[in-house]
């Protein structure tokens, strides 16, 4: 197709128009245009063409980088028409040229598309793009020229990236070769010209901000590069050129460059390229430490004299984080006796720790002004790349060989800390937070728990002078940034606080939910939700409900009363709180009452707009809980719940609010199973709607109504069977079972018709049932689908008798069920995993070989003893012996379609049933099942076992029979 420039110019002008309608007319036809062959081609070419407005050949890029990411090599279930070949080769002709002569703003937008195109097809499909780096790199580099050398090393820095953080494999390794034997020579050549060029103007006073900045830029993008060609191994051409690279990176880090650091925009350049030098030393460092060891000591010192002179200001963190991060990599390696000279370390804890640990403005702001980032960081663990975090892991890192020096030295220091606080708090609060702040980054989690311990102090003795005078402060909003400290340290070792102290302090932390700033608020109910958890020997809950009563109802009113400060009207702490003190506490109809007024008042709010999924999460499990809790302790408030809960259950149904169905149709599971009969016609209103097909084309709500589904199955069969709902039932399994994604829940459906109806019932429809199984079993088997199978037909025996299932079975085809037992069941046995369905297929399966006249028939001895093989390997290996590894690794794009978007309900889980409660042990029922059937036909089974058992089988049956004195005669 021919596309006229002028019209495609026009095109893409009106995309730019502040006016809506033509805007949209002019993207609609773009997107139009975009499906016939050759438009990339059309667009690139405009994107050439000098004569035309330099926005609109900008924007025609833009659309350009974006078409290529879309069609490039769309994905198999993707809707755009891919590029052809003959249109890509044009391409890949053109845009490296294209891309050296444009304007910076439109390189960069070609630089990004060329990437996506490297991403797919270099170096194989590409074989031209590296010589061609290489050869533009050469021209470009005697003329000085850095606009296009900064875009060829933009772009080989974009294609290199994929060897810092994809695994390491042959094909990976091949393509490394490749590109170290084109671009290692020219790369260090550029680096070392740069170099020179850079030296000679600073040496002569000649350079200016203007001519020096795109020489950094191209030395920092040298050092990227050279990140990305070492990452994975140590080059050959690398470590012969060692010395070359060390000298000039040692001088980034020890020279000064007055003229661009005078401003703030030269020194984040010159601070980008020496933490670009840093994360090379630290590679090193970390993967070549012998061919490193001979520099080790320069740069040490180097890194050492640059930390002391970077600023506290926020703008250089990226440098100092990375400078640390090398010091660290030293300390934990075998050169850490760089830190053993004396001094070293107290000048570390002076210098680097103390000065960076300490509170600046920008925490100070982050505090206020952004909670949950405050949060993320400083409670969660984030915060790895901040200074003040990483300060504390150097120190940690020394500790490794030096722990007994750091623990004097930072003892003695949080010591000064606290008395330099003590003169003088109102100004000097900073510092005690300093105190606490080192406390806490300098402990240590027990691995496998929620323990944390510390040798800097004694934990319980820090906490009862440092900490709860602040816990005890009259002012909640007063210093919150000292508070906060303090609930996170009582977070932190609350396994180590004794639980008398905990309680007595426990009316204080409630207190805190009502102080002004969202972080202290945050940090007190996620205090109160942790403490909650804590477990004593033995795995006891440390706080019961009785710990919780007395300050319950002042508790509830708290929390509900903190969600409705700015910002925190979503605040997942609080919630989650509310969660796990409803999951522990006493549910009396005094706070039932006031609790699901507040749950269902913030549920019609989220409704309007859902935006925070942990929120909405913790805010369902709330009213799980409260429901399961307050009705197990008193049936008659379930009215009062409907009352409640309905209104915005229906609001979720009625609107369609997506993110919320899977969530309503577990609670509604909830009500139904725990109403008494009969339903109500509410209910049953919900019950048609769970019959309409349209109800099933989410993916993403299909177990939430297969547990609502079985919830009406088992409370109310009566109403199934009438009106052809029972029809419509199995229409669902059958719609179900019939696709690998969603085969289990069909299954599930299936078992619990099997389990509440009785066989008069379902029999009309058991051949369509069968047919419907066989069906799938010959278009696509699984494990996973064999092993449900399995389990229906015990289930199927349990209920309703051997017999019946091997006549229906045979009914839909003649010799069915011997064939089905023979392929399916009988080798796959030993894969059923879980108590109650080891129980329920094995009982079934010794039903089968002990009644059925179809396995006991003479032309069925074989099927009868391999059956029995099967029982007993069941019954006598353990999970891990019998099962070994998954015969088949599942598919994720079939399961993706639900389990990414369905986020099951904990607290209304449905209950796992035992249909077998009579039979307690089935090895016993093994052994009395064979020695009665035995009784009956003497010295029959003998010979049967012997010819067809396992020998090891056959030792482990005679065992079982004389354990529980059943022989088989």
């Amino acid at each position: 197709m021919e596309y006229n420039p002028e019209f495609l110019s026009q095109c893409f002008l009106h995309t730019l128009s502040p006016q809506p309608e033509p805007r949209r007319a002019a993207e609609s036809k773009l997107a139009e245009l975009a499906d016939h062959p050759n438009y990339a081609l059309a667009v690139l070419r405009l994107v050439a063409e000098p004569s035309i407005n330099e926005q609109i050949r900008h924007a025609a890029a833009v659309n350009f980088k974006n078409h290529l990411r879309s069609r490039w090599a769309p994905s198999p279930d993707s809707s755009f028409t891919p590029i052809l070949d003959a249109e890509k080769d044009q391409i890949k002709t053109l845009i490296v040229t294209l891309m050296l002569s444009s304007t910076p703003r439109i390189q960069s937008q070609l630089s990004e598309s060329l990437s996506l195109i490297g991403k797919h097809d270099f170096p194989k499909s590409w074989p031209t793009l590296l010589p061609e780096l290489v050869s533009n790199l050469q021209a470009a580099s005697q003329s000085n020229d850095y606009a296009s050398i900064n875009g060829i090393l933009g772009t080989a820095n974009s294609i290199f990236k994929k060897f810092r953080y994809q695994y390491k494999t042959n094909d990976l390794l091949l393509d490394l070769k490749y590109c170290l034997d084109n671009f290692s020579a020219p790369l260090l050549e550029m680096f070392l010209r740069t170099a020179a060029l850079i030296d000679s103007m600073v040496s002569s006073g000649g350079g200016s901000p203007v001519t020096l900045k795109p020489l950094f830029e191209s030395q920092r993008l040298c050092c990227r590069i050279f990140f990305s060609l070492n990452f994975q191994e140590l080059p050959e051409f690398f470590e012969d050129h060692m010395k070359e690279w060390m000298a000039e990176f040692k001088k980034y880090l020890t020279n000064g460059y007055p003229v661009l650091e005078s401003s703030a925009e030269g020194l984040g350049l010159v601070d980008e390229l020496r933490a670009a030098v840093c994360e090379n030393i630290s590679l090193y460092m970390e993967k070549n430490e012998e061919e490193f060891k001979d520099y080790l000591n320069d740069f040490a010192q180097a890194v050492w004299t640059l930390l002391g002179n970077v600023s506290q200001s926020s703008s250089r963190d990226s440098l100092a984080v990375t400078a640390i991060k090398f010091l660290t990599t030293v300390s934990t390696s075998v050169h850490h006796t760089l830190f053993a000279v004396d001094g070293v370390i107290p000048q570390i804890c002076q210098s680097i720790v103390i000065p960076n640990v300490r509170l600046r403005d920008e925490d100070e702001e982050l505090f206020e002004m952004n909670y949950i980032e405050f949060i993320r960081r400083d409670m969660e663990g984030s915060d790895i790349d901040t200074k003040r975090r990483i300060a504390c892991e150097l120190l940690k890192g020394i500790a490794t060989n030096y722990k007994q020096q750091v623990i004097s030295i930072v003892s003695v220091q949080i010591q000064n800390l606290l008395t330099s606080y003590a003169a003088n708090p109102a100004a000097h609060w900073k510092d005690k937070d300093c105190a606490i702040y080192l406390v806490v980054s300098l402990s240590t989690k027990k691995a496998g728990g929620t323990s944390v311990s510390t040798d800097l102090v004694d934990v319980q003795s820090f906490f009862a002078s440092v900490i709860v005078p602040e816990l005890q402060s009259q002012d909640v909003n007063a210093f919150p940034m000292l508070k906060a400290g303090a609930l996170k340290f009582f977070t932190m070792f609350r396994n180590q606080i004794p639980k008398p102290l905990v309680l007595q302090l426990f009316p204080y932390l409630i207190q805190f939910l009502g102080a002004e700033s969202n972080v202290v608020h945050s940090y007190a109910a996620s205090c109160i939700e942790k403490l909650l958890l804590v477990k004593d020997e033995g795995g006891r809950s440390r706080y019961t409900s009785t710990d919780v009563a007395p300050n319950l109802l002042v508790l509830m009113n708290n929390l509900f009363t903190a969600l409705r400060f700015p910002e925190s009207e979503e605040n997942q702490y609080i919630m989650k709180s509310i969660m796990r003190v409803l999951g522990v506490a006493e549910i009396t109809p005094e706070i039932a009452g006031p609790c699901i007024a507040g749950l269902t008042s913030i549920l019609a709010e989220v409704c309007k707009n859902p935006k925070n999924p942990i929120f909405n999460h913790y805010l369902f499990e709330s009213v799980a809980v409260l429901v399961r809790r307050a009705c197990e302790r008193d049936i008659s408030l379930i009215p009062s719940f409907e009352t409640s809960l309905f209104p915005r259950l229906q609001e979720i149904l009625g609107n369609d609010v997506t993110e919320f169905l899977p969530y309503a149709f577990q609670l509604l599971a909830q009500l139904v199973e725990l109403n008494r009969p009969p339903i109500s016609d509410t209910y049953m209103e919900i019950f048609k709607l769970l019959l309409s097909p349209d109800s099933w084309n989410r993916n993403s709500n299909v177990p939430a109504l297969v547990r609502l589904l079985q919830a009406f199955l088992e409370k109310a069969p009566e109403k199934v069977t009438q009106e052809g709902r029972l029809a419509q039932v199995l229409g669902i399994f059958n719609r179900l079972v019939s696709a690998p994604s969603t085969d289990e829940q069909g299954f599930y459906v299936l078992n619990t018709v099997i389990e509440n109806l009785d066989y008069g019932t379902i029999a009309p429809y058991v051949g369509h049932i069968w047919n419907a199984l066989f069906s799938r079993l010959q278009s696509k088997r699984t494990v996973k689908f064999i092993k449900s199978l399995s389990i229906f037909m015990s289930l199927f025996v349990v209920k309703h008798g051997s017999a019946n299932l091997v006549d229906s079975m045979n009914s839909v085809q003649a010799g069915i069920f011997l064939v089905i037992l023979e392929q399916f069941l009988i080798p796959n046995l030993k894969l059923i995993t879980g108590r109650i369905e080891v129980k329920l297929v094995s009982v079934a399966s010794i039903r089968l070989i002990c009644e059925s006249p179809a396995l006991l028939d003479a032309g069925a001895v074989r099927h009868w003893g391999k059956m029995l093989d099967s029982i007993v390997t069941l019954l006598s290996r353990t999970e891990e012996d019998r099962v070994g590894d998954e015969p088949e690794m599942p598919d994720i794009a079939e399961n993706a379609g639900y389990t990414v978007s369905f986020v099951n309900l904990y607290n209304a889980g449905k209950k796992e049933e035992d249909p077998l409660k009579d039979i307690k042990d089935p090895k016993e029922f093994l052994a009395a099942s064979l020695a009665k059937l035995s009784a009956l036909s003497p010295a029959r089974f003998p010979q049967i076992i012997n010819e067809n058992l396992d020998p090891a089988n056959q030792a482990v049956l005679l065992q079982i029979c004389s354990i529980y004195n059943c022989p088989i005669v």
